[in-house]
């Protein structure tokens, strides 16, 4: 496996030998998967890989059946909610549709991870606030509603809701999903000015090829609930592995257990 030469301290993120199972599937099967400080990783797999499972499990929202994930050197699997609450304010997670409250402002939804933690005057939050927007090109729309922004503005202030408590960890879940090109480029413009600004350590997982290789520092390919390949993205490009060729070609798979089972099913 190859380190990106990006810090020589030890991993921000180790996931050693991790199983789940969710009702009778078994989404990951002894999945091990290091993230380096102030890296950008991306994760590529086929949907219904366990790709989404592996950011739940760093958010402590879903517990490995065995197996351990580190954060920092600390094992949270072994943490209950209340030990929780640290590494939680250490990591933020923008969702696929921005997660966004419909009956908030924009300028309320960026404000709310400050105000839950209740330590700041409302001269700082709004001034916070501010600086966000204008980080993520949406400069004095705190009064907007939700109903009224776009796909891609929506996702820019799900961006800075993310970044205004300055995490060290930001989880992306399909960043682009339904952005047309130019949006999506100004999205990936965006998640690498806030790994610039800010030195977060990112980890996505999206299905946009141009994307993926666009943000990374680093690829790993999931397949079968297994890391089976991680690389520097112009390896992960050149890689003689058929699966993750087939992959970036869009070519399927027949072998896939995914297709297997839908297969069955359509037969059945």
């Amino acid at each position: 496996m190859s380190q990106p030469d990006i810090q020589n301290a030890g991993p921000k993120i180790r996931f050693v030998n991790v199983y789940k199972r969710l009702g009778r599937q078994q989404i990951l099967r002894g999945l091990d998967l290091d993230v380096f400080p102030g890296e950008s990783l991306v994760i590529l797999g086929r949907s219904g890989g366990g790709k989404s499972v592996l950011l739940k499990h760093l958010i402590g929202l879903i517990k490995p059946d065995s197996g351990s994930i580190f954060v920092d050197g600390q094992d949270i699997s072994l943490l209950n909610e209340r030990q929780l609450i640290p590494i939680r304010r250490k990591i933020a997670m923008v969702f696929q549709g921005g997660a966004l409250f419909d009956s908030m402002t924009v300028g309320e939804n960026v404000a709310f991870p400050l105000r839950e933690e209740r330590r700041y005057s409302e001269q700082e939050i709004q001034e916070r606030v501010a600086e966000m927007l204008e980080a993520v090109g949406l400069p004095g729309q705190q009064e907007k509603m939700p109903a009224e922004l776009s796909g891609g503005m929506k996702k820019r202030v799900a961006l800075a809701r993310s970044v205004i408590r300055r995490p060290e960890v930001i989880l992306y879940d399909e960043p682009t999903a339904g952005l047309d090109p130019i949006m999506t480029a100004n999205i990936d413009r965006l998640i690498k000015e806030m790994k610039k600004r800010f030195n977060t350590t990112s980890v996505t997982i999206t299905h946009d090829m141009q994307s993926a290789f666009n943000i990374s520092d680093r690829i790993a390919f999931l397949k079968s609930g297994r890391i089976q390949s991680v690389g520097r993205p112009e390896e992960i490009l050149k890689s003689a592995d058929p699966d993750i060729q087939n992959f970036i070609q869009g070519v399927a798979d027949e072998s896939d257990e995914a297709i297997q089972q839908l297969m069955q099913s359509q037969a059945s």
